[in-house]
């Protein structure tokens, strides 16, 4: 069995629009999609962290707010909180799906 190289990782990731949320010290959210969520998903996906974020105003349950969201269109989130003023969310397909 092989471990994909880091390098392999970053390269399938894609860069969505940010979603704003300013509470706990954060300015934004970056958002990033791994490679096999579908584009055409994107605005679904964009509307849903929305919805997550404005119901939510602690980063502790922001990871849970989100993934309520995203549960059923199929997706998760794992939200890795920045060093300076933001987070960024990994959106990917939800494990036996």
């Amino acid at each position: 069995m092989t471990i994909p190289s880091p390098t392999i990782a970053v390269r399938s990731l894609r860069k969505l629009r940010p979603v704003p949320w300013c509470h706990d010290g954060c300015s934004g959210l970056a958002v990033r999609a791994r490679g096999d969520v579908p584009s055409f998903d994107e605005s679904m996906i964009r509307s849903a962290l929305l919805r997550g974020a404005i119901s939510c105003d602690r980063l502790t349950a922001l990871d849970r707010a989100i993934n309520r969201e995203l549960w059923p269109l199929g997706y998760v989130a794992h939200l890795e909180p920045g060093a300076v003023d933001g987070g960024m969310v990994l959106v990917e397909i939800a494990a036996g799906r």
